[in-house]
C-alpha cells in the first residue's frame, strides 16, 4: 500500500483561501477545509511518500510562513493508504512491540504473552496502529522508559490514534495527555482510550504544545513523545524542554535516518541531553533527558 505525508495546518478564516492556493501551489493535488472552532479551520493535504515530496511539505512550510502562519501551527505525520475493509482481517494480527506491549485487532484472540500489557486497537487510515516504523520505534522507547521508572504524568504530541499515550499508560504512568491539531484524532483517540478503559487517566485535546494546552502540567512532565516531522520538531523543541520536568524523558521520531544527526542538534540546542539513537528499518529516532 503507498504512504503519505499528511500536513495539517490551523489558520484564521481570513487566511484559509489564500492558505489553501498556497498550497496548491506547493504542490498539493486537494486541499480539505475543516472548521474547528469558532474564526479558526483547520487545511489538511497529503504528498505522496515518493522523490521530491520531502522538499514539496518544506516548500508548504515556507508559503505558510509568508503569510504569518505560525510553525506551532503547520503538523506533518505518516499515513499508511489501508483498506482495511477489503483487506483481510487475517493478515492484522496480534503483535508485541518491546518486551510488554501486545497489540491486537479487536477481531484477534484475545490472550497476551505472560508479562504483556494488552492494547486493543481498531485500524484506520491516518492513525498510528503502531506497525509503521517510527511509531515502532516510540513504543519500544516508552517500554524501555517505563521500565526504568514509570512517569506519573506523560504527555503525547501529535497523538494519532493515540497509541503511545494508551502505551504508557499500560505501562505504569499515572495520566496521559494527548494533543493532536486534527479533531478527527482526538475522536480517535477516546475512542482508544474508552476500548482500553483508560478515559478516566487519558485527557486528549486539539491543538499543540503551548501553555496554555499544557495548563498546570507545564514544567511538570514526566515523560513525553513526539512521533512528528523534523521541521515540527525543530520549532517545539523549546517548548519541549519547558514542559517537561526537571529529569524528565522523552523520545522523538517522525524522521529517516540521515536527519538523526540534526534533530539531536536541535535537541541540544534546546537544552536537552540526548540520552539515545535507535533505529529500524529507514526511520529514527532520538531519546532525550532534561537535565
Amino acid at each position: 500500500m503507498p504512504a503519505w505525508m499528511e500536513l495539517l495546518a490551523q489558520v484564521s478564516e481570513e487566511l484559509a483561501e489564500e492558505a489553501t492556493a498556497r498550497l496548491i501551489e506547493a504542490g498539493a493535488t486537494a486541499v480539505e477545509t475543516r472548521d474547528t472552532q469558532p474564526g479558526v479551520c483547520l487545511l489538511i493535504t497529503h504528498f505522496l511518500f515518493e522523490a521530491g515530496a520531502t522538499q514539496k511539505l518544506r516548500t508548504s512550510e515556507a508559503a505558510l510562513a509568508e503569510i504569518g502562519v505560525s510553525p506551532g501551527a503547520i503538523a506533518v505525520r505518516n499515513i499508511e493508504e489501508v483498506d482495511w475493509v477489503t483487506r483481510s482481517r487475517e493478515s492484522f494480527t496480534a503483535r508485541a512491540y518491546g518486551d510488554r506491549l501486545w497489540v491486537r485487532p479487536p477481531w484477534d484472540s484475545p490472550g497476551a504473552p505472560e508479562n504483556c500489557e494488552e492494547i486493543i486497537l481498531e485500524p484506520s487510515l491516518a492513525f498510528g496502529t503502531g506497525r509503521h516504523p517510527s511509531t515502532t520505534l516510540c513504543l519500544k522507547a516508552i517500554d524501555r522508559m517505563c521500565a526504568a521508572g514509570s512517569p506519573e504524568r506523560f504527555l503525547d504530541i501529535g497523538c494519532g490514534s493515540g497509541i503511545l499515550s494508551v502505551a504508557a499508560l499500560k505501562l505504569g504512568a499515572g495520566r496521559a495527555l494527548a494533543l493532536d491539531l486534527d479533531p478527527n484524532a482526538a475522536d480517535t483517540a477516546l475512542k482508544l482510550a474508552k476500548e482500553n478503559d483508560l478515559t478516566g487517566r487519558m485527557r486528549i485535546l486539539t491543538g499543540t504544545l503551548e501553555p496554555n494546552t499544557a495548563g498546570d502540567w507545564w514544567g511538570r512532565v514526566d515523560m513525553l513523545a513526539a512521533n512528528i516531522f523534523l521541521n515540527p520538531l525543530r520549532e517545539l523543541a523549546p517548548a519541549m524542554f519547558e514542559v517537561l520536568a526537571p529529569g524528565g524523558r522523552g523520545v522523538l521520531s517522525g524522521i529517516g535516518y540521515e536527519q538523526v544527526d540534526t534533530l539531536a542538534e536541535i535537541a541540544g540546542a534546546a537544552g536537552l541531553i540526548v540520552s539515545g539513537r535507535k533505529y529500524h528499518h529507514e526511520w529514527a529516532a532520538i531519546e532525550i533527558e532534561k537535565p
